[in-house]
């Protein structure tokens, strides 16, 4: 495990790094010299709205779940898992939002966690799918929509694949139980309602980052369109801290053939992460850390603590 994490933590630095060779810091403070900070609300405007949709989306998916959770605890098991997300690849540490609720809650809520997950990847396709189409309609878009659409039954049926985790090889037993005992929660969700909550998000997502390219310089719907989801599919993939490196590194490659320049691809790209990544993480700490919510316990209860403590000294 540790030599993974620094083989991703070598691709950042070293992706990172052909960048700075590449575009000079001093070209990416160029372009923030003319940015136009009335597009930069706009954007954080948007920023607060996802995460209102987010935050409510999360509870009304607890609440359906069975999980006794008001707002406030669902917006701290949210902005829990932004922090943890922060330093990890691919967003891998949002996992973590089970930790900041009760722990007889705690299967239940990652097994719920997954699901809100996948739909996120879902809507973000979708857009990519989209932008395929507009694109490149044929062969390209018309082949995406047909895989699009194949996949569709497997993502109205994702509550019924995620039940099925306790047969995840590896699980404690512990572990294994309680999901055993919450997976009936997970049937419970209605996958076109979440799913059309996880859309808005990703539309609010897109939107953004428009807003963050006008600060620049003016482009069309159209670029955001054909170039971000692509631009958040690799910067989601779990080769990079964050997907800092991958994901600036294709928005330049993108966005140069609508003639937006590497600096400031580079530079929304990154206030893009800023606004909808670190500042959501760095609230989120603020507020457990104000709010006295103490450290999360790494346990799914006693049969999982007895289970891992047995494995250990064994």
């Amino acid at each position: 495990m540790r030599a993974t994490n620094l083989l991703k933590f070598g691709v950042t630095v070293g992706i990172a790094g052909l960048m700075i060779v590449r575009v000079p810091v001093h070209a990416l403070y160029a372009a923030l010299n003319g940015v136009k900070p009335g597009w930069l609300l706009a954007a954080l405007g948007l920023v607060a709205a996802m995460l209102a949709a987010r935050g409510y989306r999360w509870h009304r998916m607890l609440v359906t779940g069975g999980v006794t959770a008001s707002p406030a605890d669902a917006a701290r098991s949210l902005a829990g898992g932004f922090a943890l997300s922060l330093a990890t690849p691919g967003k891998l540490g949002e996992l973590g939002r089970c930790l900041f609720l009760e722990e007889s809650s705690r299967a239940c809520v990652l097994m719920l966690n997954l699901l809100d997950r996948a739909l996120d990847s879902w809507a973000l396709y979708t857009y990519a799918v989209l932008g395929l189409l507009v694109l490149s309609p044929r062969p390209h878009g018309v082949f995406a929509f047909g895989v699009w659409l194949a996949f569709l039954p497997a993502v109205m049926g994702l509550p019924t694949f995620i039940s099925y985790f306790d047969k995840f090889p590896g699980l404690p037993a512990g572990l294994r139980e309680k999901i055993r005992q919450a997976k009936h929660r997970v049937l419970e969700i209605r996958v076109p309602t979440f799913a059309s909550w996880a859309f808005l998000s990703t539309t609010i997502d897109l939107l953004t980052f428009y807003c963050l390219l006008r600060a620049f310089q003016p482009v069309s719907l159209f670029t955001v369109l054909t170039t971000f989801p692509f631009i958040l599919i690799v910067g989601g993939l779990p080769i990079a801290i964050s997907g800092l490196g991958p994901r600036e590194g294709v928005a330049a490659v993108l966005l140069a053939r609508y003639a937006v320049p590497s600096a400031v691809a580079i530079d929304a790209t990154l206030l893009l992460w800023v606004f909808s990544a670190v500042l959501p993480a760095v609230a989120g700490g603020v507020w457990l850390l104000v709010s006295g919510a103490s450290l999360p316990r790494f346990s799914f209860g006693a049969d999982y603590t007895a289970a891992t403590a047995e494995k250990q000294s064994a």
